[in-house]
């Protein structure tokens, strides 16, 4: 933390925050270091701390079937790839809870699917078939919605296309070897009360 330039008020600050980190998910120090520091070099612009980082990790460990420590390797899978779809913390804390809790992978798969989802929903040949899917995938002025938006929009749709186009949506949006993932996720996001929206509130 020295090294980043930090203060030795924030570098002290920070490394309490990590030791804590390793006392609640058994994460080595060096992961839970580079977990807290990818954090803040993606969310850090939001005002958020370390602190918060963490207690954001906490409230959906003591409060849903995930842990902290699936959290943060989920995180360290995905990194900044999260910040550029347009997702909060608060948002990817929700998408790692319901995904965890529906289909019990760990939280390295977790991670490594979202990454594949959310890059797949950045291609431009990805967008312009989705809405021809009729999925929302531009905003009023005509330009695509970010990421987030687009999967959130999906999971609106997902429900009133057919078989084989849910198919084709999901084979598109994640691949074969994300595709339990995905589905999984835009089944809970299409619901008003989901795991991910209650996560994302806690």
């Amino acid at each position: 933390f020295s090294r980043q330039g930090l203060s030795n008020t924030e570098t002290l600050k920070r490394t309490r925050d990590a030791m804590i980190l390793v006392r609640l998910t058994g994460l080595d120090t060096v992961k839970a270091v580079s977990t807290l520091t990818a954090a803040m070099a993606t969310f850090g612009k939001t005002g958020i701390d370390t602190t918060q980082i963490l207690n954001k990790l906490v409230a959906a460990d003591q409060n849903f079937a995930v842990s902290a420590g699936d959290i943060a390797e989920a995180f360290q899978r995905v990194g900044s790839v999260i910040d550029d779809a347009g997702a909060s913390m608060d948002q990817f804390v929700g998408l790692v809870t319901a995904a965890k809790q529906i289909t019990s992978r760990d939280g390295a798969s977790i991670g490594n699917s979202l990454k594949t989802i959310f890059t797949r929903l950045e291609r431009s040949s990805t967008i312009d078939q989705l809405e021809s899917f009729g999925v929302a995938v531009r905003d009023a002025a005509g330009n695509a919605k970010s990421c987030k938006q687009i999967f959130d929009a999906l999971a609106d749709s997902y429900k009133n296309l057919s078989k084989e186009q849910r198919q084709q949506v999901a084979e598109l949006a994640a691949g074969v070897f994300q595709i339990n993932q995905f589905k999984a996720l835009v089944n809970d996001l299409g619901q008003a009360n989901g795991i991910a929206a209650q996560a994302t509130k806690a």
